[in-house]
């Protein structure tokens, strides 16, 4: 880092006058940060679980999102740097990877309890970590736990033919480190020979929330998918909630999110890139095209439900504690 760079971080971290005025328990997210953290669908459906959670329990709090956002029940605020230092401070959602924001944030609230809940934990992230005192991780830590996202399913009916193929790519995940760095292109070709051999219309999904691509919109394309593609966690949950099948391709090689937390669901067509071919894929989609699938979605739901609920009790009962 350049040393204007060093002081401006400085300036931000311990120069800004803290003025907001805010519960003892805050919750950040990647929307705390506004469109440029790349937010999604995911982490604001996980943030405010968590949140409707405690109030339920009674724990006074605040979730923190740019005023971009315009998200009713969070509290605005466009200056992280000037909110007055918390006594507990709660990150949700996302992998807990470095980031000069999150960085600065941490070193902000040094004094406060810090707390990860329905994180991913990556290994290449280690100084990261250590920056909390408890993490409620769905995935990289053990015992696991689960994402916090979905909190209700709709019952799968679906058509006789699976016609309209809703496509939800993640794109590059350098997070991952050099060592594993995702298979996107990969993975992106396998859908696109399976989707060109068949009579599947795809339509693009993207999760991360935009001006605009707001939550009605990207609920709305999981509505009209008869079947989803995805190498997106969130698109794979979100898919099985909407009680649509999917096939989840993990694009990082060995594994990492995708198939850790939506493999827990039981839903069997979740594949690692490094080990499928089209081939497969295409197998998978003719299985699934024979209808046979509901009962396993309903299973799946029904895990998520379960799964959900225990890593919310958890993460309630690190925050509170």
């Amino acid at each position: 880092m350049s040393l204007k760079s060093r002081l401006s971080s400085f300036r931000r971290v311990y120069l800004t006058a803290r003025t907001v005025d805010t519960p003892p328990t805050l919750l950040f997210w990647w929307g705390s940060y506004g469109y440029r953290g790349g937010p999604t669908i995911g982490d604001l459906m996980a943030v405010d679980n968590l949140s409707s959670r405690l109030r339920l329990g009674g724990v006074e709090h605040a979730v923190i999102s740019h005023p971009e956002l315009q998200i009713p029940g969070h509290l605005p605020v466009d200056d992280l740097y000037a909110i007055k230092p918390a006594k507990k401070l709660v990150f949700v959602c996302g992998p807990i990877t470095y980031s000069r924001d999150l960085n600065d944030l941490l070193s902000v609230h040094r004094h406060a309890t810090k707390i990860a809940a329905g994180v991913s934990v990556l290994p290449n992230h280690a100084r990261m970590n250590r920056r909390f005192h408890h993490i409620v991780g769905r995935d990289g830590v053990d015992p696991p736990y689960f994402d916090l996202a979905v909190s209700e399913a709709v019952e799968p009916t679906g058509k006789e033919r699976l016609e309209t193929a809703g496509v939800c790519l993640r794109g590059p995940q350098g997070e991952y480190g050099a060592r594993r760095v995702a298979m996107a292109p990969q993975a992106l070709a396998m859908f696109q020979d399976v989707v060109r051999g068949s009579t599947l219309h795809p339509i693009e999904i993207d999760t991360v929330l935009s001006p605009e691509n707001g939550p009605g919109k990207i609920h709305a394309g999981f509505a009209r998918s008869d079947i989803v593609l995805t190498t997106r966690m969130h698109g794979a949950l979100l898919a099985l909630a909407a009680g649509k099948p999917v096939i989840a391709i993990d694009q990082v090689p060995g594994g990492a999110k995708v198939s850790a937390v939506v493999g827990r669901t039981g839903w069997p067509f979740v594949f690692h890139a490094d080990k499928v071919s089209a081939e497969t894929v295409r197998a998978a989609l003719d299985e699934l095209r024979t209808g046979n699938w509901r009962a396993q979605l309903v299973g799946a739901q029904a895990r998520i439900r379960t799964l959900v609920e225990d890593a919310l009790a958890a993460s309630v009962d690190a925050i509170a504690d």
